[in-house]
């Protein structure tokens, strides 16, 4: 890829990534402003994170078959400015409908990161695609340490001065991409019959899951993404619970697990991808992934004898594992769709991806209130266990 697209793609990933994390540790503190039952402030942070993804599954797809009729840029753009809005008005709050409003309006724009995925397919060939994916991965990583880190040290200002932050970041970064990003769809490859089917998401997550590879791909992909949507959810809580920390040291474990995916697919992905392939890549990914829930629900088992360090062990053996399967998997999604169909496939997986932003958030949440942390993340370690089963199962042709 060019220089100037690839920083402005690693740049919007970094900033989507600052913009989700920051909020992570303040958000079990905002929420007990307006609820001040504990069980009820975790069903209520569930609910949260599940709308966003309940209208990021619908959104995607459409957004996707828009960039293939219209461009990535219009998109990428479009999508920014929508999270600024959310943002703004999340942190404006005064209620508990205005949170939720908050997140409805970033949700129903939150469609780019299948417009930005179709961009990196525009712009790279088979050879290099798997090493893009990894360096925008480890950007997001990067983001995940820069967030929690930030949003830890605004919320000395209130816990509304991340959400303002993250505005101004995403109003910035679209000002960037009207005035110096390219397009990278060639008009010769667009879709040039664009009618209001295009805007049914139905019609394209079919389109994501008719050719029986990537069908096979994105379920296993699922599989193994439940279990991080878990502890997204699951761990702040937990860790308020259980050692009784607050949001600086919340921040803390989500810096941990950007800083391992920055190690991991910034540095160890792009040798392993040269040596092995994305297939076996991403089995070795499941199985560190296996490795730390099964930490986590060991720890979750020693509640009489809580350590930071054993929450920190296990954190960092799953985020490694996190970050080298999801580069993986999605640069062996990305190598099985046509060119002209990037957008709208992308956008459909993107899509079906959401679906574990929607499950995992409201069965963890549910599961932690009513039967503590040792169910919860056992259940996300059989996920992750059978993702591996269903991975390991498809031909190598396929992959």
């Amino acid at each position: 890829m060019k220089r100037s697209p690839l920083l402005f793609l690693l740049v919007t990933a970094f900033l989507f990534s600052v913009g989700m994390s920051l909020v992570f540790p303040v958000l079990p503190f905002i929420v007990a402003q307006y609820v001040p039952d504990a069980r009820q402030q975790t069903t209520v942070i569930g609910w949260l994170a599940a709308l966003f993804a309940l209208l990021s599954f619908f959104s995607s797809p459409v957004l996707g078959a828009v960039s293939d009729a219209y461009g990535r840029r219009p998109v990428l753009i479009l999508t920014l400015l929508g999270t600024a809005l959310g943002n703004l008005v999340f942190g404006i709050g005064g209620s508990l409908a205005v949170l939720f409003l908050g997140r409805f309006l970033e949700g129903v724009t939150s469609g780019g990161m299948g417009a930005l995925m179709a961009y990196v397919a525009d712009s790279t060939n088979d050879e290099n695609r798997g090493a893009v994916f990894g360096q925008i991965g480890a950007t997001v990583g990067a983001g995940m340490i820069v967030g929690p880190a930030l949003g830890g040290l605004l919320a000395h200002f209130g816990y509304s001065a991340p959400m303002f932050v993250a505005a101004g970041i995403a109003v910035l970064n679209a000002l960037w991409g009207y005035f110096f990003l390219p397009e990278s769809l060639k008009p010769e490859n667009r879709q040039h019959e664009f009618t209001a089917a295009h805007l049914n998401p139905l019609t394209h997550l079919r389109s994501a899951l008719i050719k029986p590879q990537v069908r096979q791909l994105v379920f296993t992909a699922m599989l193994f993404m439940l279990p991080f949507t878990l502890m997204q959810i699951v761990l702040p809580i937990m860790t308020r619970d259980t050692l009784h920390w607050g949001a600086a040291e919340i921040s803390t474990l989500f810096m941990v697990s950007g800083l391992c995916d920055i190690v991991g697919q910034g540095v160890v992905l792009p040798r392993l991808l040269a040596r092995f392939g994305e297939r076996r890549v991403a089995l070795g990914g499941i199985v560190m992934g296996v490795m730390g829930v099964v930490g986590l629900l060991a720890l979750a088992g020693l509640v009489a004898w809580p350590h930071a360090a054993l929450f920190y062990a296990a954190v960092i053996v799953f985020a490694l594992g996190e970050g080298l399967f999801t580069s993986s998997i999605n640069a062996l999604i990305s190598l099985s769709i046509p060119e002209d169909e990037q957008g709208r496939v992308q956008g459909g997986v993107q899509s079906l991806f959401e679906l574990t932003q929607i499950a995992g958030p409201l069965a963890g949440s549910g599961m932690y209130a009513h039967f503590g942390s040792a169910p919860t993340f056992g259940l996300g370690a059989g996920l992750a266990a059978v993702a591996y089963g269903l991975l390991s199962a498809v031909p190598a042709r396929k992959a």
